[in-house]
């Protein structure tokens, strides 16, 4: 490879340009091969950091909780809208809410979600009127 010394102050690319026209560099015949895309972080997965769920490969420090943050495998992953989930948080943001619907022994609460991202009316457990859970006042009686 020949050194180019350039007399009038042109720039780095200017003189590799030169050098490539010179020696008829050419560019790959081929297209490097796309990898899929991790979709929490967006760059390339290669196949020794690869971990797939829900039809997506993800990288291995990608593949946590978005709620928790806690480090997943596949025996306690949820996939949701290409968003993973351990088990417990994907059932506190999307499983049945209500009485009953607990998870675990003492899991009776009030909680409407809101910290799991949970805003709309259907995904409350608190009645709608207070008038659906009260009987009716007989002053007659006393």
């Amino acid at each position: 490879m020949r050194h180019y010394i350039s007399k009038d102050n042109s720039s780095q690319k200017d003189v590799k340009s030169r050098y490539i026209k010179e020696n008829k560099v050419k560019k790959m015949p081929f297209k490097p091969i796309e990898h899929p895309k991790c979709p929490k972080c967006g760059k390339s997965v290669y196949a020794a950091e690869e971990m797939v769920a829900g039809g997506y490969k993800w990288h291995k420090f990608c593949f946590k909780c978005a709620l928790c943050n806690k480090l997943l495998d596949s025996t306690n992953c949820c996939e949701h809208a290409a968003e993973l989930y351990c088990k417990q948080c994907h059932a506190r943001k999307y499983g049945p809410k209500g009485i009953g619907f607990g998870i675990g022994a003492g899991a009776l609460t009030m909680d409407m979600g809101e910290r799991f991202g949970n805003t709309e009316v259907e995904m409350t457990n608190r009645p709608m009127t207070a008038e659906a859970f009260t009987a009716p006042i007989n002053p007659q009686h006393h």
